[in-house]
């Protein structure tokens, strides 16, 4: 008997890691889309394809939501 009833989805890493997969595709398209200069844009892409679980987290934080907050 299960006690917490999750989605098809989350019951696996396999779907968390695809959440993980989405959220850095993401970031990198927020990346290349938002940075204007060109020496930015490549040191945060570095950040977000060289530290996958922290790397977009971090640019999430401190671009995405600075930028719209």
């Amino acid at each position: 008997m299960r006690v917490l009833a999750l989605p098809f989805f989350f019951e696996s890493l396999r779907g968390l890691e695809m959440l993980g997969l989405l959220f850095c595709l993401w970031m990198i398209f927020e990346c290349v889309s938002r940075e204007r200069r060109k020496g930015q844009m490549v040191l945060w892409l570095l950040l977000i394809l060289f530290t996958p679980p922290v790397g977009p987290l971090v640019y999430f934080f401190i671009r995405v939501v600075g930028i719209r907050g």
